[in-house]
């Protein structure tokens, strides 16, 4: 389990491609690949157009070089 200073949520997250092993998503300005397996409890995009929120283990966040570029909050 996760506790809050190990993992980032991010908001207003864009589900744009469903590969079956990656979901392209938008986050902020940037497009990234997320790994579905990686991503944590309380995140509800899933699918190809879901817009929602994403959680994600910091150390993943920071691989997709999403730590400190885009507004996030500690869930």
């Amino acid at each position: 389990m996760f506790d809050e200073t190990q993992q980032m949520k991010f908001a207003d997250v864009l589900v744009i491609v469903d590969t079956g092993l990656v979901l392209k998503c938008r986050v902020g300005e940037a497009v990234v690949s997320v790994p579905p397996l990686r991503m944590l409890p309380g995140t509800t995009v899933r699918r190809e157009g879901d817009c929602g929120t994403l959680i994600l283990p910091t150390d993943v966040a920071q691989d997709l070089g999403l730590t400190g570029r885009f507004s996030s909050t500690r869930p």
